[in-house]
Order: C-alpha cells, then structure tokens, then sequence
C-alpha cells in the first residue's frame, strides 16, 4: 500500500517509537476509507494534534513488539559493586530509558523493583517519587540503598503530619496518603514517578486513582505483575496515564476493550472484547513484559492442584445464610448486595471448614503456606495448628510493619512450620522461598491477587517445583468460584500475552453468574420474621452509622468497615422500609462493628437490641 505524502524525518516518540508525520491530503482520506483496518494495521494512524489532523506513521510496529518481549540488551548500566542485573533485567531498564512512560508488566517474582532502580541509576533523575502500598515502602527504601550507584537522601512519608520536602532528592509514599499531601505532590514536575503494585489505581472513581494519574513527571514508569486482577477495563486509568492520546478515554476503551453494553443499571463495562488487539497496542505503545517460563529457565515448575472436601458438614450452616440475604438481595436488586450475599456465604463456607483445613496441613511435613481471605479463617487454623504442635507465624491486614518483617524472617530461617496470611496482606511486596507449597483455603473472587498470593514462594531464589492446592467445598459457592477464576484467568492472559483461547469466551463466563451461583443452594420456604420495630429503628441508625464513618478497610480488623460491609450498608441505609429478610442482613452485620457503634454514642441503643 503506497501512501503519496510528504513524510518528516522520523523521530523517536514519546511513547518510544519511531514516528513520522504529515498532513493528510484528499488521497490519503479516499484510501483511508476505503481500507482504514488496512492502513491502521500498516503502522499509520490519523490524530488530531493543535487543531490540525496528523498522519502518523511506525516504522515497525512488528519492532515496537519485539522489544516488549526482549530478554536482553547489549547495554552497560550503572550498578554497585558485586551487584548485576539479570539479562531480562538489563532489557527492562533500556526499554524504560528509551521512553518516557513504561510499564514493566513482567510475571511477579522476576525483580521489577530493581529495574526500576536500575532506570535511576542509569537515567540520574534529580527527583523520584515512589508511590507503592504502605507495606513496601520499608522494602522499597532498603533495595534502594541496595541497589543505587549515587547516594541519595531517600524520605519515606509515612502520613499526613509529615511534609513533602522542597527540594526532594526520593521520596516513597503510599497510596493511601496521596489525598493528604495533594497540592505538595501534584503542583511539581517530578523527573521521575514509579508506581509501584499499579493494579492499586484500578478504580477510576476512587480519589487516590485521580490523585496518582495526576501526578506530573517527565518520565513515569509503572510497576505492577498483574496488570488487569480482575477486567480489562481496569487497565485504563493505568494505560490512560501512560498514553492519554490512545487508552485516555475510559468510555472509549470500555466499548473497545471491555464489551461495554447498556443494561437497566446503566452502562457496563465488566466484559472482555478485541483481547489480542489490546494486547497488541499495549506492546506497542508503553509496556514490556516477560514471563518466569520465558526468562528463568532454571526456575523450577508450579502445579495447581484443586482437592474437594465433601460436602457433608456445611449445609445447614450456608443455608441459614443464604436465607438471610436472599430476599434482600431480590428486592434492592443492586450489584453490591449480590456480591455481599455471596461474601456471607462464602465467609461461613470457610470458617465451617477451618477443621479440614487444619488436618489437611498438619499432615504436611516440610514448611507450607496458607493463604486466606478472613481474619477470623486465619486464627481459627493458627489455633489448630498450634494444638498439634506445628509453629506458626501470621499476616493479616491488621499487622504493623515489624510484626511483617518478623514473621517472614522467622519463616525464611525455617523457624516456623507454617506462614498463614491473608491473601491482602500476604500476597503482594514478600518473598517465602524457603516453602514450595502453598495451600488457599479460601479463594479470592480476583484471578489478580491468586497469582499475587502463589508467587510469594514461586520467583527468583526458589529451588523446588512449588505445589500450589486450593481446597474446595463440594457443591459450595467454592467450587463455583474456582471455576469462575479459571475463566477470569483465561481472559487476562489473552489480555496482556500471546495466548490463543480455543473456543470463544462469553460474558457470562466472566463474571460471576450469581444466578448460577444461586443454584448451588435449595433454599427452603420460609420467611424470617419481622424484628420489633423499636429495635429495627436503632440497627437503621447503626446502619446510618456505618455508611458515613465507614473507610473500606480491606481487614475487619477492629478500627475500620471492611469494603463489603460498607457497600452493603449505604445501599440499604436510606431505604424507606426494609423487609425482614433485610432486617435480619443488617441486624447480623452491624454486630460486628460494636465498638465502633459504642465509639459512635449509640450504646444505650446498641445494648438495648443485642444485651
């Protein structure tokens, strides 16, 4: 296809590639309607830039690919003495150094933070900013003192009281306290932002998400394995930062991407659409990628295993349950309800299973990991572990930073027989190579953090084939839930690598089908009965309560309202009557939160309805 136009000499872009550019003429339109998918798959696309539309042209978009997937690089970097970057590392570092915004999307386990580091060393920024979760940042400023060829004044900001410096040489920050130091953050040009575990700013309502992809630097590099945890659209605020010309419209990406349709709640954007398209512009345009099999040959194998408790012992106990949210969810009809049931469900499943948990670990006899999603799951194993005389240490979203560093030092030096974590604390920012097994007893309902969790033990230092088990209860939201992860998974791995999915992918299969889900359980006939309504009055100001002091804490860990719970409580809090089904959703979840309620000046009324 021969295209008549007056090409500028090529330059290398800002997103890394070689471009060239003119203005259209008449020519170019007429072929450009005629064969527009043609002429975008040569390389050209149309944009307008100050008013005036501009044909760009790649010089190898096939180059732009190959670089994505590079191993290795004939490059010299700057690294301490008795200290070497892997080869994938190397190419890593001269990807980000040849563009301005990067995003390093390899595997977990294969050392982004060094390349990282290794930008700075080899780029001499003046200022950083390192934006990573509160549990890094300890890590991230001793891999820096590591790492760094230059001696740096490295500040970690640790809340809102501390003040960003004037004149910052590297500052680490978590997201979490971006909101409080706004103005200092976002009025500046840093010479270099990392962004740490990025899947963080997924959400493009939440405020840390507007704050970090406002952030301002002449070269952004994002870190983060698991680039889509759950949707594709949850990529966009992400890809939107690194490229706003092509992934900056959320609406845009979602029609593209996520297979945005409207339904009667509005638009929707949890499906999955032109997979291998994305994949392609994101190679393109900003990230690099690699994975384990593809650069640590030497890296021994991970085997899944799924191993089935019978369902014997659980019924009653998630009927009861699904009872109780099961007319609530009907009549709200919202999304936050549903995946509340489903929690409560799947909550129950996991504590009723504790017993076959314990029993199945203490049979182990080398160390093992077991990852959970409850706080109250991980003390009711401890406790039985610890009945039979295994040693055991914990993580869970409660732990202060020592009490982390403690237990996987203690692990590491094969001081403790079992690490139990929760998989939101457990599964990002440690490393537990000393163990090659890993055991879920409870699943997380985003494929994103399971793989997060199992590659705590399998990266760079691990010398076994790590055995990774989930155990799951027979005919129980568990077992529907593995399944949906396996779809989920399938999905993001066309997403981001060069995977072929055999057959097509429906949405449903991409969700979770709570209708399906559904049918896991027989519900009997019967409806709760409605509370005094003196009582129903008080849990609707607790409930009140909990909507306006809740923050989302992930961990129910006695200061905070965990996410669930605070979606379920502003869907129903203002609702003008609730039905007893509702009555009793709200009556069980505000017992949870006492102390808080007490703390809220409602002790009367709380010990009024629960004594």
């Amino acid at each position: 296809m021969e295209l008549k136009l007056d090409w500028t000499e090529e330059q290398l872009g800002p997103d890394g590639r070689f471009v060239s550019t003119a203005k259209p003429d008449s020519d170019f339109w007429t072929v450009w309607r005629e064969k527009k998918a043609q002429v975008k798959q040569a390389g050209y696309s149309v944009r307008k830039i100050d008013g005036a539309w501009v044909v760009s042209r790649h010089r190898d978009n096939n180059q732009a690919i190959a670089e994505s997937q590079a191993v290795d690089a004939d490059i010299e970097i700057p690294a301490p003495e008795g200290l070497s970057y892997l080869p994938y590392q190397k190419a890593g570092i001269a990807y980000a150094v040849q563009r301005q915004a990067t995003l390093i999307g390899d595997e977990m386990g294969l050392g982004k933070t060094i390349q990282a580091i290794g930008v700075i060393n080899a780029t001499a920024p003046k200022t950083v900013l390192v934006v990573c979760p509160a549990s890094l940042k300890i890590n991230w400023k001793n891999e820096m003192t590591k790492w760094l060829v230059a001696d740096r004044d490295i500040q970690i900001v640790n809340g809102g009281g501390e003040q960003i410096p004037e004149n910052p040489d590297v500052v680490i920050i978590n997201y979490d306290v971006l909101s409080k130091h706004q103005t200092a953050i976002n009025s500046r040009t840093w010479d270099l932002v990392v962004m740490d575990e990025a899947h963080y700013i997924k959400n493009p309502k939440a405020k840390r998400t507007a704050i970090a992809v406002g952030i301002k630097a002449d070269r952004k590099v994002v870190l983060t394995g698991t680039p889509i945890t759950n949707r594709p659209i949850e990529l966009q605020p992400i890809a939107g930062y690194l490229d706003p010309v092509n992934f900056g419209n959320f609406f845009k990406f979602g029609l593209r991407y996520a297979g945005a349709y409207r339904d009667r709640f509005g638009w929707n954007f949890s499906g999955a659409s032109n997979l291998n398209e994305l994949q392609r512009n994101l190679r393109q345009s900003f990230m690099i990628r690699r994975k384990k099999d593809e650069v640590l040959k030497e890296l021994p194998s991970k085997v899944r295993q799924i191993i089935v408790l019978p369902n014997t012992e659980y019924g009653d106990e998630m009927q009861r349950e699904f009872d109780s949210m099961a007319d609530a969810v009907a009549e709200t009809s919202t999304a936050e309800i549903e995946f509340e049931r489903m929690s409560g469900v799947r909550h129950d499943t996991a504590l009723a299973k504790v017993g076959d948990v314990v029993e199945h670990v203490s049979a182990i006899d080398h160390q093992v990991v077991v990852m959970a999603h409850h706080k109250d799951v991980v003390e009711g194993i401890k406790r039985g572990l610890e009945s039979v005389g295994k040693r055991v240490v914990t993580l869970t979203g409660d732990c202060n930073q020592a009490h982390r560093q403690n237990s996987v030092e203690t692990f590491q030096a094969g001081e403790a027989d079992v690490f139990i974590g929760t998989i939101g604390a457990a599964g990002v920012g440690i490393t537990l190579t000393s163990a090659s097994h890993v055991v879920f007893a409870e699943l997380d309902w985003v494929p994103g953090n399971v793989s997060q969790a199992e590659d705590r033990c399998h990266r760079i230092g691990q010398k076994n084939s790590v055995l990774v088990q989930h155990l799951v209860v027979d005919g129980s939201i568990d077992a529907r839930l593995a399944q949906t992860l396996v779809n989920k998974q399938r999905v993001l791995d066309k997403s981001l690598d060069n995977v072929v999915i055999d057959e097509p992918i429906a949405l449903e299969d991409i969700a979770l089908d709570v209708q399906a889900a559904e049918k896991t359980f027989t519900r009997k006939n019967k409806q709760p009965k409605a509370l005094p309504k003196a009582d129903v009055v008080r849990i609707q100001d607790f409930v009140v309560t909990v909507a306006n002091n809740c923050d989302g804490a992930v961990e129910e860990d006695g200061s905070g309202f965990n996410q669930v719970d605070t979606d379920f409580g502003k869907a129903i809090a203002y609702l003008d009557s609730w039905s007893p089904a509702i009555q009793h959703a709200a009556k069980k979840m505000v017992r949870k939160y006492k102390r808080q309620i007490i703390a809220a000046g409602l002790a009367k009324e709380y010990e009024e309805v629960y004594g």
